[in-house]
């Protein structure tokens, strides 16, 4: 039996958050590429890089090297998708945990450690509308040799019951529809389908798109 301890962060967590976020973000690279390959236009493409060349120089050399251009045509918006949201959280929120998440008012950052080691991290930010006072789940994150041991329903539960305390009336939260496992934990722990409000069509083209959730706090008590 594991047991896990569920914490604020401090700041001696900082590099083992970031390391985990970066790997995080990363790893879904390769998943981009196999998600634009079930796509009937992406296939179209492909074919076209490798026949073209074929046909109109007649050496299988180019088709090779018209192939592989292809698929690097096709990995290019979800590699730099995922690298960019990868820099972008490292520059922004991820570079002060402690000051952007535990010194303002409705935000928190919680880690998860295993002894004296992180091994998952989770925050929760304010997520207000004319109508309703919301908590956004944000960066949630485990450690891939520690996956698949229920931390991460933990860190859901612990975002829920931040929210719960706060009185607001969703938990509510946004991510691509590359990321399975992830879709999958929400659905089990009762998050329901929503309009994620973040839509990019060039990420469409090759069959990757926002997927929204939302935890209705009072259809839970």
């Amino acid at each position: 039996m594991f047991a896990y301890n569920i914490r604020l962060y401090q700041e001696s967590d900082r590099h083992t958050v970031r390391q985990m976020f970066a790997s995080g973000c990363y790893e879904y690279i390769p998943a981009t590429l196999y998600c634009a390959l079930r796509q009937p236009q992406c296939w179209l493409l492909l074919m076209a890089g490798l026949f073209l060349p074929l046909v109109t120089t007649g050496s299988f050399a180019f088709s090779i090297l018209g192939g592989i251009g292809a698929l690097l045509v096709l990995w290019i918006p979800g590699g730099v998708f995922f690298i960019f949201h990868a820099v972008r959280g490292l520059v922004r929120d991820l570079k002060d945990i402690k000051k952007y998440y535990l010194e303002r008012e409705g935000y928190c950052f919680w880690v998860v450690e295993l002894g004296e080691e992180v091994v998952g991290a989770v925050a929760a930010i304010p997520y207000i509308t004319l109508h309703e006072k919301n908590v956004e789940l944000k960066r949630m994150l485990v450690a891939g040799h520690h996956r698949g041991k229920g931390i991460s329903k933990l860190l859901c539960r612990t975002v829920i019951d931040y929210a719960r305390k706060s009185g607001c009336n969703a938990v509510v939260l946004s991510t691509t529809s590359v990321q399975f496992t992830a879709m999958r934990l929400y659905e089990t722990m009762g998050f329901k389908p929503s309009d994620p409000g973040i839509h990019n069509s060039v990420l469409q083209l090759i069959g990757m798109f926002w997927v929204g959730f939302r935890y209705d706090i009072s259809s839970h008590r």
